[in-house]
């Protein structure tokens, strides 16, 4: 019996005539998550995960001195199989440019679903439930950042990674994660990533430990506004959202 043929991909920059290719992925890539499927099934304004990742793709691409953002590529199909934004804090990703371009792009406004470190939470008595679980989520995640990138922190960070479900558990996502992790062991910084649930197996595989967590009770959450699962299912269940850090490597 013949074993099954090895991927062939290369990694490649993503440009904005991407951007359809990788809206469709990402919308395959998150129809399974059950946290989104949870904020998709508000009654009146319903999550689409999708619909954000055009601005996002472009926001990342209008900083290119702070964002690397790649794709993996088939090297028969030419279909993108996955791709991952590598974001730069503290440091540029190349110096060596610096002032030799006449008139540098203008950076586009950070998409409306993105989370900073100086994130303040509204406490608003007229936010429905699904939105106080954002508040709570990104909040969270604001005050991770902020705990582990004060004021004058070289590291680099994930800020979005997805790998086709057609593709995955073929390395994809690990070439993907080391192309960044080989960057921030020449450059002896951290870097860390905000994990969903189906992260959760690749990353200790490339080195990450995992530094904190959030667990929620979907249940609960989903119980206040009586929101039931998908067909078939009883419960919405647990979600685990994990924070990993990986240390530089010294060779």
């Amino acid at each position: 019996m013949t074993s099954a043929k090895a991927p062939s991909f290369s990694l490649r920059s993503v440009v904005e005539g991407d951007i359809p290719e990788l809206t469709a992925m990402s919308a395959l890539t998150f129809d399974m998550d059950r946290h989104t499927q949870l904020k998709a099934a508000h009654p009146t304004k319903p999550y689409d995960h999708a619909a954000g990742t055009p601005d996002s793709i472009k926001h990342w691409l209008s900083l290119p001195q702070k964002v690397e953002v790649t794709k993996a590529v088939d090297t028969e199909t030419g279909q993108i199989m996955g791709c991952v934004a590598w974001v730069f804090r503290g440091f540029d990703r190349d110096p060596s440019v610096r002032g030799s371009v006449e008139k540098p792009q203008e950076p586009t406004k950070a998409p409306s679903n993105s989370v900073s470190s100086d994130y303040t939470k509204t406490g608003s008595a007229d936010l429905d439930h699904l939105e106080q679980l954002r508040e709570l989520t990104d909040e969270h995640f604001s005050e991770f950042m902020r705990k582990i990138m004060p004021p004058g922190t070289r590291c680099m960070f994930i800020g979005g990674i997805q790998v086709h479900p057609e593709h995955q558990g073929k390395g994809i996502g690990r070439a993907l994660v080391r192309q960044g992790t080989d960057r921030a062991d020449a450059e002896g910084v951290i870097c860390w990533v905000h994990s969903s649930e189906a992260g959760a197996a690749l990353f200790p595989k490339c080195g990450f430990e995992v530094d904190e967590t959030l667990e929620i009770d979907l249940d609960k959450w989903a119980g206040k506004m009586d929101l039931k699962p998908s067909a078939g299912d009883e419960k919405w269940g647990t979600y685990m959202f994990r924070y990993f850090v990986r240390q530089p490597r010294v060779s």
